[in-house]
């Protein structure tokens, strides 16, 4: 099971994307996910390699939800810096993402890996989207948390950056079909969640 990002498609040339899209990353973490995939694919049973190693790939959209998540990722910076009462900065806002709840994601994880151990050949050589099918800007995410906080930060507008995909709003119509994966967090659900988990480490310091 290899671990990938919707970060290996780039710009989308449509929405939904499914697993089927060209894969043109547009950064660096999208080509070293991009060159992994490639390296698993490389020993898989279409190398002819002997022995050869079942492989499949997973690729995760903008997952939150865990206080423990680095902080400089958009909504653990949002909430932190909404808890704290602190201006929330936009580089752009435009930008509609595919926000995936830890939870949703672990359970697809699980699915994935119980098929794998009951050895069903079909997936085998297979690539599985994780993600909710639904796509919210990053500006309507900062006023979500605003929101749902309580919050006196303001939100002010900056210079989007040149090296971030524009749009992305994943299909998760292979993964339910094939694996019964289904994401059940909504986004303003799993916001709550997180700022109650974060909001004692805020506490705390």
């Amino acid at each position: 099971m290899e671990a990938s990002s919707r970060e290996v498609y780039g710009e989308p040339l449509y929405l939904p994307v499914n697993e089927c899209h060209p894969k043109r990353p547009k950064s660096v973490y999208g080509l070293t996910k991009l060159s992994a995939e490639r390296a698993c694919l490389s020993y898989s049973n279409a190398s002819g390699l002997d022995p050869s190693v079942n492989h499949v790939v997973m690729r995760f959209s903008n997952v939150y939800g865990s206080e423990r998540d680095l902080p400089e990722r958009v909504i653990p910076k949002f909430m932190n810096k909404a808890l704290r009462g602190e201006d929330i900065t936009l580089y752009g806002g435009d930008q509609i993402l595919d926000f995936t709840f830890i939870d949703d994601t672990v359970s697809g994880i699980l699915k994935l890996a119980s098929a794998c151990l009951e050895r069903d050949c079909s997936i085998f050589g297979e690539d599985f989207h994780f993600v909710t099918g639904r796509g919210f800007s990053v500006s309507e995410l900062a006023t979500m948390i605003v929101d749902l906080v309580g919050s006196r930060s303001k939100i002010i507008r900056g210079t989007a950056n040149s090296f971030e995909v524009r749009k992305f709003v994943g299909d998760p119509t292979k993964a339910r079909t094939v694996l019964g994966y289904e994401p059940k967090t909504r986004l303003e659900e799993g916001l709550k969640r997180l700022s109650e988990r974060m909001v004692p480490m805020i506490i705390a310091k």
